[in-house]
C-alpha cells in the first residue's frame, strides 16, 4: 500500500501536471482550430462597426480575413507544439527556437498576404470618390505596392533566418549594372507603363486602335497591356510599343459620325429630289438620338447610273450596338419616306440605244 501511495504521490507531483497541461493545450488548440473562423468573423464585425465612418475600411478588413484565419491555425499548432516541448523536452532549446522562428515567419507571411490583398481597397480609399484617379491608375499602383511588400517580406524573412542582409544588399549593388544592361527591355516597358498611366491615352475598359491592333483594354501591368480583340482573343502588347504608337481611343468619342451615299434613278425629277432632301432632313432633325447641330443632306453628283444624295450626321450614342440600332432606325425611316414620294433607289444598269437605218429608196428603173 505504501508503494501505491508513493507512486500516486509521485504521479500527482511530477507526471500529472504535465498530462493536464498537454490535455489543456490539446483542448485549447482544437477549440481554436474549430472556432478560428467565427473568432475572425466576430473581430471583423466589431472592427467594421468601429471604422464605419472611414471610406473603404470594410473592404480592407475583409481583405485580412483569410490571412487572419491562416495565422490562427498556425498559432494553434505552435501553442500545442510549444507546450509539448516545454513539458516533455524541456532541454530542447533548438526546438523551441525553431518553433518561435516558424511562428514569426508565419506572422510575417500572413501580414504580407493581408497587406497585398488590401492594396486595391487602400488605394481606392485614398483616392476617394471625388478623385481624378481612374481605375487603371488604381490597378497600376496596387501592383507596384504588391511588389514592394513582397520584396520587404522576403528581406525580413531572410533576416529572421539569419541571412546576412548587408551582404545581399552589397551583392545587389555590385550586380546592379549587369542587371540594368540585361533588363533594358523590361525597364523600357516599365517606363512605358508609367508614361501610359501619366499621359492617360487610355484606361482599362477603353476601346482603342493602335496601328493594326484594335480591341478593348482588359488590363495594364508593369510590363505590358492586355487587349481583348473583338474576336475574343487576348493580345499582350509591351508597354514600350504602345507608348510610342499612335493610338485612337474610340471610347472617348462624344458622338459618332454616319456618312452614306443614296443613289436614286435618273427618272427622279428635280421636285422629287428636293422633296427627298427635305424629308431626310426632317427625319434627322426630329430623331432624338441624332445631334441636330450637324446634319448634311445634299444632291451631290451625277453618277454613272444614279443621282447621288450625300447624307451625313452624328449619333449621340457611341457604343457600337446603340450606334447600329440608331442607324438602322433612320435607314428604315428614309426608305419609307422615299417610297411615299415615288423615288426609287438605283442599281447598276446600262441602257442600249439601237438605231435602225432608213430603207433606201428604190432607184427608178
Amino acid at each position: 500500500m505504501e508503494e501505491i501511495a508513493l507512486f500516486l504521490m509521485n504521479f500527482s507531483a511530477s507526471i500529472l501536471p504535465h498530462v493536464l497541461a498537454v490535455i489543456t493545450a490539446l483542448v485549447a488548440g482544437v477549440l481554436l482550430l474549430v472556432l478560428r473562423r467565427k473568432i475572425v468573423s466576430l473581430l471583423c464585425r466589431v472592427l467594421k462597426k468601429l471604422t464605419a465612418h472611414f471610406s473603404g475600411a470594410a473592404d480592407i478588413i475583409d481583405a485580412a480575413q483569410r490571412p487572419a484565419v491562416a495565422f490562427l491555425t498556425v498559432l494553434a499548432v505552435y501553442l500545442f507544439a510549444s507546450i509539448l516541448q516545454t513539458h516533455f523536452w524541456p532541454g530542447a532549446g533548438k526546438l523551441a527556437a525553431f518553433l518561435l522562428m516558424a511562428l514569426k515567419i508565419s506572422l510575417i507571411v500572413c501580414i504580407t498576404w493581408a497587406a497585398m490583398d488590401a492594396t486595391g481597397p487602400v488605394v481606392s480609399a485614398i483616392q476617394g470618390s471625388k478623385s481624378t484617379l481612374d481605375k487603371t491608375l488604381v490597378l497600376f499602383l496596387s501592383k507596384i505596392l504588391k511588389v514592394i511588400l513582397l520584396a520587404l517580406s522576403v528581406i525580413i524573412i531572410m533576416d529572421e533566418v539569419g541571412y546576412n542582409i548587408s551582404g545581399l544588399i552589397t551583392g545587389l549593388g555590385l550586380g546592379g549594372l549587369t542587371f540594368a544592361l540585361a533588363a533594358q527591355d523590361t525597364a523600357s516597358n516599365l517606363f512605358g507603363g508609367v508614361v501610359i498611366i501619366a499621359d492617360k491615352p487610355f484606361q482599362v475598359g477603353d476601346w482603342i486602335q493602335a496601328d493594326s491592333l484594335e480591341g478593348v483594354v482588359s488590363d495594364i501591368t508593369l510590363r505590358s497591356t492586355h487587349i481583348r480583340t473583338f474576336k475574343d482573343a487576348e493580345i499582350i502588347v509591351p508597354n514600350s510599343v504602345l507608348a510610342n504608337a499612335s493610338i485612337i481611343n474610340w471610347s472617348r468619342m462624344n458622338k459618332r459620325k454616319v456618312e452614306m451615299t443614296l443613289g436614286v434613278t435618273y427618272q427622279t425629277s428635280r421636285e422629287q429630289l428636293q422633296q427627298a432632301d427635305e424629308a431626310i432632313r426632317k427625319i434627322l432633325r426630329e430623331h432624338p438620338r441624332v445631334d441636330p447641330d450637324v446634319i448634311i443632306v445634299a444632291f451631290n453628283e451625277f453618277a454613272a447610273y444614279s443621282l447621288d444624295l450625300t447624307v451625313a450626321y452624328f449619333t449621340k450614342d457611341t457604343a457600337f450596338a446603340d450606334y447600329i440600332a440608331v442607324k438602322e432606325d433612320i435607314n428604315f425611316r428614309i426608305m419609307d419616306a422615299l417610297a411615299s414620294l415615288g423615288v426609287e433607289f438605283a442599281y447598276p444598269t446600262q441602257t442600249l440605244l439601237m438605231e435602225s437605218a432608213a430603207p433606201k429608196e428604190k432607184e427608178e428603173a
